[in-house]
């Protein structure tokens, strides 16, 4: 099984994790619905994923001897997309990334807070369980990620490796070709783009999701015309590579947005999904970019119920 906590915060109970876990093995026997404990547990039992000492893995919100009525799976645990889960009867919430604001969903400075306040008591009035399951997807094989975005694209038949697609072959464009591209296929209103736009881009190398700055830099220095990635930090992958093209280096650099540059890959592991769970629905739930643009200045949600 692989390692995941359940946190001790204010939406959540407290457990722990072991082999069986101490308050994570498998639950009482039950008749009827399935409770979110036995979902996790076998979501980890099946992926084939080992154990690691340390993760942000956990659920994050909710109580685990819930019964589950259906599956939701996404990018980011927003307020956005739990009010689309809830809306489709879905109260078991897999997530890529967090929920409560960190990059460990800490909650130590937000009792009293009114925008944690009001999610965390929708997570409570719609009996709902949130998962974290970033590290755990990531470890599996092939990753879900890179396989889901590959096939969003239609790049699967041009990647380098088809086990690890990270390094792809596509026909002959532009930087400002390829970032149109993305824009429309990914959704992705508020894209941005690092390098000339003239730029003849044929060989793309991708980090999905947070592309930290020495995988970016090496990446940045192999034979690839572009780097594309979900998001990074400015005085990292995106001055690096502002600076080679300012040396005069043929280089660019898109920036996707963190759902956008994940996203498809939720909807891959939720397809992986269904192949081991059959009682309870299961579905991908989409995020619109959180983003808008001064030339379509509409804030766009996932749904309004």
């Amino acid at each position: 099984m692989a390692d995941i906590r359940i946190a001790q915060a204010a939406p959540a109970p407290a457990a722990g994790r072991g082999g069986p876990p101490p308050g994570f093995g498998r639950g009482p026997a039950h008749t009827g619905l399935v409770p979110a404990l036995e979902f996790l547990d076998r979501i980890h039992q099946r992926s084939g994923v080992p154990s690691r000492p340390r993760t942000l893995d956990r659920v994050v919100a909710g109580d685990v001897t819930a019964e589950v009525t259906g599956i939701a799976c996404m990018a980011l645990a927003t307020f956005d997309g739990l009010k689309a889960a809830a809306a489709s009867g879905r109260n078991l919430v897999i997530a890529l990334e967090d929920c409560w604001w960190s990059d460990n969903d800490d909650l130590a400075r937000l009792e009293g807070n009114s925008t944690f306040k009001a999610k965390r008591d929708f997570i409570r009035d719609h009996n709902m369980v949130v998962a974290r399951f970033g590290d755990h997807i990531a470890g599996m094989k092939p990753n879900p990620v890179a396989m889901g975005m590959a096939q969003q694209l239609g790049w699967l038949d041009r990647a380098a490796d088809k086990a690890d697609p990270v390094r792809f072959a596509i026909a002959p464009t532009t930087l400002l070709g390829l970032a149109q591209m993305l824009q429309t296929t990914l959704g992705a209103r508020t894209l941005r783009a690092v390098g000339d736009p003239k730029l003849p881009v044929s060989k793309v190398g991708v980090i999905w999701g947070n592309a930290a700055q020495l995988p970016s830099i090496h990446m940045l220095n192999t034979d690839i015309d572009v780097l594309l990635v979900g998001y990074t930090h400015e005085w990292e992958a995106v001055m690096y590579a502002q600076d080679q093209a300012a040396i005069g280096m043929k280089k660019g650099l898109i920036s996707l947005g963190q759902a956008a540059g994940e996203q498809s890959g939720m909807k891959y592991f939720a397809d992986w999904l269904k192949t081991i769970v059959n009682e309870v629905p299961v579905e991908y739930v989409p995020l619109a970019d959180p983003y808008w643009n001064l030339n379509h200045p509409v804030n766009l949600i996932s749904t309004k119920t």
